[in-house]
């Protein structure tokens, strides 16, 4: 018996014609969600993919995401102003503010006037952000504690009622609404910040925003190119739907381009999670499931593409076996499919 062609089977021209043109659909389809994603007003983000995930693995999800109930950049910490007086601030936020006008002054050499006036607007900011933690201390505080026991009620009692996972998920997005417009409001003082200390440089630089990331949106591995988790995460998606779509489409390592596929997939089920009982029900609008969504139909179709040489057949993976390929399988004992 020699290796795999105990398994050997003849396909038609038909069957291969078609097969072919499975293969291309199917990158075409991931290509096109790849490189839409690049559009600036598609405002894609993994965070509104991952920050929905429901059933068993949630919570592996919301993990992939920097701070997503917001209660590190809402840490209020006692401080004290240039005349020494006790004070309330939002520390991660002040650190981060703190950390970029350093590098605005350094980088952009005020000279003495400048430097001045970046200074009157960095304390103006700040002002304005300790003055927030003193108004919204107290209820940041109370929804902190409202949170941390309603994740203790959940790992304490856990209960898998209909009934009980409607409240538990309304309850989340209720916190997470919470955090998410104290955080656009700080967010929103950083970039005018930002926006008015580029104004001193040059008139035409107002409106810079983005520049300033707090500690936790950090990515783990610093980076001058990619500072924040976020947009890594992001472009790691779009970068990965797109090259895994381009391969299959003209066969290039097709094998490995229909596996990194599976795996996309296997994650978007695992996020949508289509079981009967699992709160929040997928919209109609998308489509009506049974444990075997459209996405699981596709995984199945990625699998079984990866399975036969497809990438041979009509594709550049025709050239990598005929001219190394076949001698590397030999080498290793796999044989000739």
């Amino acid at each position: 018996m020699n290796n795999c062609k105990c398994f050997a089977v003849r396909i038609g021209i038909c069957g291969v014609v078609l097969i072919v043109l499975l293969r291309i659909a199917i990158g075409w389809h991931f290509f096109y969600e790849g490189i839409h994603k690049f559009d600036p007003a598609a405002d894609f983000s993994a965070k509104g993919f991952l920050g929905i995930a429901k059933g068993p693995a949630a919570q592996l999800y919301y993990d992939f995401l920097p701070d997503i109930d917001g209660t590190k950049r809402l840490e209020i910490a006692d401080a004290k102003d240039s005349k020494g007086k006790e004070i309330k601030t939002f520390i991660v936020y002040e650190n981060a503010w703190n950390d970029y006008y350093q590098r605005f002054v350094k980088r952009n050499k005020l000279d003495e006037n400048q430097k001045k006036e970046a200074e009157a607007v960095f304390n103006h900011y700040l002002d304005s952000l300790r003055g927030g933690a003193a108004d919204i201390g107290s209820d940041v505080e109370g929804f902190k504690a409202s949170l941390k026991r309603y994740d203790e009620m959940k790992k304490a009692q856990p209960n898998g009622a209909e009934y009980e996972q409607v409240r538990r998920w309304d309850a989340m997005m209720k916190y997470r609404g919470e955090a998410g417009a104290w955080l656009k409001m700080l967010d929103g003082m950083g970039d005018g910040l930002q926006s008015d200390l580029a104004k001193i440089v040059s008139p035409q630089l107002q409106g810079d925003k983005g520049r300033i990331i707090t500690k936790p949106e950090k990515a783990m591995v610093p980076n001058p190119i990619i500072p924040r988790q976020m947009d890594l995460l992001d472009l790691s998606v779009m970068c990965g739907l797109s090259a895994i779509g381009f391969c299959m489409i003209i066969g290039f390592c097709n094998r490995l381009a229909c596996l990194g596929g599976a795996a996309f997939l296997v994650n978007v089920i695992m996020t949508t999670f289509p079981v009967p009982g699992v709160h929040p029900p997928l919209p109609s609008a998308v489509g009506n499931f049974l444990f075997v969504s459209k996405d699981a139909v596709e995984l199945i179709a990625m699998i079984f593409l990866a399975a036969v040489p497809a990438g041979r057949w009509g594709g550049l993976d025709y050239f990598l076996w005929n001219f190394g390929g076949k001698k590397i399988a030999a080498r290793f004992g796999l044989g000739e499919e």
